[in-house]
């Protein structure tokens, strides 16, 4: 007679969105044996703001790149009252009220930093914390982010003025009448050209390759909702319309 196999056990490293959005499924699925650990002590990952250096990378003025419709989970709409594109802090209150509203943080340790994961000969998870303790796993859900430790270019030459990488940019006082170069015309990129342009002196962009820079809105609506209407029709007849649609935002 077999025995019946035991519940698998599931690490969750992380309870930013995708942490939260695997627990919450996994339980829905049926896994009840899940841990998320946290090293905050709240959910919300890269969102939850602070004015000092720390893990998050958002600055005070912050709002999301993609709308509030493209962003929402499907089963947990984000408020009405939400603006088209919500700020850092209405996005982390969508997290924790999206935690609450499933039941997830019974699954969370919070305060509790991992120091490293291995795979096991049996072809399992050894997690061990930073306090030493130490816990084994059928699977492993790494949803640590990468937004936490900044990576810096390796550019030759010097330079004597300051210099900040955009993971600890917080706010653009400190930049008052000064000449700023941007490296980079990625999200961060502009969202920290775009603050510092309102006090700086003189601010440029350094870019290695030409972007589409392209408005929030067009006629009315967030822009990336009418990508969405794009995304059914077949590709000889949606590339015509996002030519259109990109000279309609941003010219020839």
């Amino acid at each position: 007679m077999k025995h019946p196999a035991a519940p698998p056990t599931v690490c969750v490293i992380g309870a930013g969105c995708s942490g939260l959005a695997a627990i919450k499924n996994l339980v829905q699925a049926g896994v009840e044996n899940v841990v998320c650990f946290e090293k905050n002590d709240q959910v919300g990952g890269n969102w939850i703001f602070t004015a000092g250096e720390s893990h998050s990378s958002v600055c005070e003025t912050t709002h999301i790149i993609s709308s509030r419709a493209m962003s929402e989970f499907l089963d947990f709409p984000m408020p009405d009252h939400y603006p088209d594109y919500p700020s850092h802090a209405q996005v982390l209150a969508y997290f924790q009220n999206y935690a609450r509203h499933f039941g997830l943080e019974k699954h969370i340790r919070f305060n509790t930093p991992i120091a490293k994961a291995e795979e096991t000969a049996d072809k399992k998870w050894a997690v061990t914390l930073e306090n030493g303790e130490q816990h084994h796993f059928d699977y492993l859900f790494a949803a640590n982010g990468h937004h936490s430790v900044p990576r810096w270019p390796d550019i030759p030459g010097e330079f004597t003025g300051e210099y900040l990488h955009s993971h600890s940019y917080k706010t653009n006082v400190p930049f008052a009448g000064k000449r700023v170069l941007v490296i980079g015309a990625g999200n961060s990129g502009c969202d920290c050209a775009v603050e510092i342009s309102r006090v700086a002196r003189h601010v440029a962009i350094s870019m290695r390759r030409p972007y589409y820079i392209i408005p929030k809105f067009m006629m009315g609506k967030p822009t990336d909702t009418y990508n969405k209407l794009l995304t059914h029709l077949p590709h000889f007849v949606r590339q015509p319309l996002q030519k259109l649609s990109l000279r309609l935002q941003v010219g020839d």
